[in-house]
């Protein structure tokens, strides 16, 4: 039956990461009703845990050339709608000498078949340009990969369905999903004051990645995931001009990837049972590092100021061959075998085809409630088309331009009083995190030593009302915890030096504070 165009569905969307967010925006658009609920902040999971590219699909080319092509085909779309998230770098898949010989030319084959542009260029000369690059490099494949800021992303995504009519609640846990007749019908909520809230609704897309089956659990069903926590170093310096990759089958250390103002090695890959196993163990640090010294003989003179991890959610589809590895690809799960008919779980794929999953999961979502409404989300942009690429210099020039040298709050990201001023305005919740998250605060290699206190002295001076002393100690506690883990040779002094200052700065004692919360970038 269609349904009519004055009583859309209330669709309820658990998950803010980059794949809850484009579903939200995908059903605003079709005119949906729509509430999108995050247990913590936009984009706080696996969503921003990543190295960072939004990829050609080159990598996956050989293992997987159908998910490869979509990658490709996403990437086309994604830098379209929305460009100031998306630095367009390019990438290139380095083989080394005594390799395996005949994997460079499937790769190119694999390209072809998949569509994805693949140049051979010439190695010496690309050498001339990456000078931190091993001189081992028998042969340079250049693809279009892009690197994207997952804030900007998530963010903007959230803001159009904000302008379109729905409504977010972040740092709100769903506690219980209640049905009735082979229906759900409605969400409880609970937010971090213990405000309970119903909601109402004629479906639910559970679009929570690695926690896809904690939330199926609460309709007593389950989601056949194999969880992969994958740990990644950060060094000062954009110490390459584009995403660097190892041509092989896709496995460890083989990404070296600059973002902003420094540069992303990774990533790890290890099956965990929880998606809240976010710590980067010792071990993890010195596979990284050795990993890294294959293509960078002097990454160890770099200062490694940061770790995190992230955990990938992966689909193990019915009857899998164990011998073989996990399709990459997104699912689409209904529920109604399991005997509830409007209840959808979308999981697998990454950041950069959560469009396409979105489309999907709303495709079928719509067959099920009789809404005949076709996706316009590649067409339709999210910003102003006027605005340019994302690039790592965009503050920095804008520093220069305006002159305002005494503004600054971080010197790193070079990220002004204006800034942040515009970010609290338009923020519900103020926290020194939510910040960070949108302008990068504290990102650079200080990891906020210096900014943290220019931060709280800029929010206290304009009298918001917010509790500075937990968001001083939880955002050095995070900027601490991320750099312990890389702490060795002068680096380890470096921190000393850091939480001195901190501690000198503000007086408070980081030990009395409970920091024993798994990690949040």
């Amino acid at each position: 039956m269609q349904m009519k165009n004055n009583h859309m569905p209330r669709i309820v969307v658990i998950g803010g990461g980059a794949t809850g967010c484009g579903v939200a925006r995908d059903l605003s658009l079709r005119g949906y009703k729509v509430i999108l609920i995050e247990y913590g902040d936009l984009g706080s999971g696996t969503s921003s845990r990543f190295h960072g590219m939004l990829q050609s699909g080159a990598r996956y080319v050989v293992s997987d050339t159908t998910y490869a092509a979509e990658c490709y085909r996403e990437r086309e779309i994604i830098s379209k709608i929305i460009p100031e998230a998306v630095e367009l770098i390019g990438g290139v898949f380095v083989s080394l000498k005594n390799e395996q010989e005949n994997y460079p030319d499937k790769f190119v084959a694999c390209c072809n078949k998949a569509k994805i542009p693949c140049e051979e260029i010439d190695s010496k000369d690309f050498l001339k340009n990456e000078k931190e690059l091993t001189k081992n490099v028998s042969r340079v494949f250049k693809v279009p990969d892009a690197i994207i800021n997952p804030w900007k992303l998530v963010n903007a995504l959230a803001k159009d369905v904000r302008k379109l009519g729905g409504a977010i609640f972040t740092n709100h846990q769903v506690v219980s999903i209640k049905h009735k007749n082979n229906s759900v019908n409605c969400v409880e909520i609970i937010n971090k004051n213990g405000i309970r809230k119903n909601i109402p609704c004629e479906g639910i897309i559970n679009a929570s990645g690695a926690w896809s089956d904690k939330i199926a659990n609460l309709f007593d069903q389950e989601v056949s995931l194999e969880l992969t926590k994958g740990s990644i170093m950060v060094f000062s310096h954009r110490i390459v001009s584009l995403a660097i990759n190892r041509c092989r089958m896709p496995t460890s250390n083989d990404i070296m990837c600059p973002s902003g103002t420094v540069s992303l090695w990774g990533t790890t890959s290890q099956v965990v049972d929880d998606p809240n196993t976010t710590k980067v163990n010792p071990e993890e640090i010195q596979k990284l590092l050795n990993g890294a010294e294959e293509l960078f003989p002097n990454i160890r003179n770099y200062r490694s100021f940061r770790a995190w991890a992230g955990v990938r959610p992966i689909i193990k589809p019915k009857n899998h061959d164990k011998d073989l590895p996990l399709p990459r690809s997104h699912s689409v799960i209904d529920h109604q075998n399991e005997g509830l008919n409007n209840i959808l779980t979308v999981c697998g794929g990454s950041l950069t085809t959560h469009r396409s999953m979105a489309e999907d999961v709303v495709n079928q979502i719509g067959n099920k409630l009789g809404v005949n409404k076709q996706c316009e989300t590649s067409e339709v942009v999210i910003s102003d088309f006027k605005k340019s690429n994302w690039n790592s210099t965009a503050y920095f020039k804008k520093v220069e331009e305006e002159k305002n040298y005494n503004d600054l709050i971080c010197e790193c990201e070079l990220i002004t009083k204006k800034d942040i001023e515009q970010v609290v305005e338009s923020e519900d919740t103020l926290d020194f995190h939510n910040i960070r998250r949108r302008v990068r605060v504290g990102f650079g290699p200080c990891q906020g030593t210096f900014c943290n206190s220019r931060l709280a002295n800029l929010l206290v001076s304009k009298k918001y009302n917010f509790n500075i002393e937990e968001s001083i100690l939880d955002f050095w506690a995070e900027r601490l915890k991320g750099s312990i883990s890389t702490s060795y040779g002068d680096q380890a002094k470096q921190v000393l030096l850091s939480d001195y200052i901190f501690q000198e700065n503000f007086g408070l004692n980081l030990n009395v504070a409970n920091k024993n919360k798994d990690e949040v970038r």
